[in-house]
C-alpha cells in the first residue's frame, strides 16, 4: 500500500476508535471507512507495515487497534495539517 493509502487507514482507525489506543476495530469496518466495498477487487488491506512501525497492533484475526504511538502519529499529522 502507498503511504497515502496507509494515512487513510490510520485516519479510519482514528475515527473508528475515537482516537484511543487499544480499541478493537474490524478490518471490514476499516475497508468501509476508506471506501472499499464488499467484493472489492483491490489488494486486501495489509496492516503489517503499520504494525512493523509500531502504529497498530493485531488483537485477533481481522481485528486491529491503534497503539499509543499510532494515536500520537495521527494527532501530530492532524495538527500539522490544520496549520
Amino acid at each position: 500500500m502507498s503511504r497515502r493509502d496507509l494515512a487513510h487507514v490510520m485516519n479510519a482507525l482514528w475515527e473508528l476508535s475515537g482516537g484511543a489506543p487499544g480499541v478493537a476495530v474490524q478490518v471490514a469496518a476499516i475497508d468501509e471507512a476508506i471506501g472499499r466495498g464488499r467484493g472489492d477487487m483491490r489488494t486486501p488491506l495489509n496492516l503489517a507495515s503499520l504494525a512493523a512501525e509500531g502504529d497498530v497492533v493485531a488483537l485477533a484475526d481481522g481485528i486491529w487497534a491503534l497503539t499509543a504511538d499510532g494515536v500520537a502519529r495521527v494527532a501530530e499529522d492532524r495538527e500539522l495539517s490544520d496549520r
